[in-house]
């Protein structure tokens, strides 16, 4: 089966996805980001967005960001440290940026910041080069 880029559908950035995080990632030279407002959908514990949903977020600007270097790539490995929860309903920037390209693996690391600049999360991951 041939490697389809996008139908639009993507859990994470996929506009036509009826429960997806609909994320509208910028990407500039080796790097992503995108702001994101957790919803109630996407909770963990009360009041808290699910560890899950961030490590979604820190992928998706990640693989966006190396994107820019080689289209398209899979993820081969993802590591995440969380550092503080994120609240439901506050405003979150999610970055990633390219770190070493190596030809068929690309590494990115990632971070997600609340409103006030405080270290929700960070990760590290390395993308798969798939030739079309």
């Amino acid at each position: 089966m041939p490697f389809n880029y996008s139908d639009d559908y993507c859990f994470a950035c996929g506009k036509k996805n009826p429960i997806g995080l609909k994320l509208d990632v910028k990407t500039g030279e080796g790097r992503a980001w995108a702001e994101f407002v957790p919803r109630k959908e996407f909770e963990g514990y009360h009041g808290y967005l699910h560890g899950g949903i961030i490590a979604t977020l820190l992928d998706e600007v990640m693989v966006y960001a190396a994107h820019t270097v080689k289209i398209p790539s899979l993820t081969a490995e993802l590591t995440v440290r969380y550092k503080k929860p994120a609240l439901i309903g506050s405003r979150l920037l999610v970055e990633g940026k390219v770190v070493q390209n190596r030809g068929r693996l690309i590494r990115t690391e990632g971070t997600i910041k609340d409103e006030s600049g405080e270290l929700i999360a960070t990760a590290r991951a390395t993308y798969m080069h798939i030739p079309e």
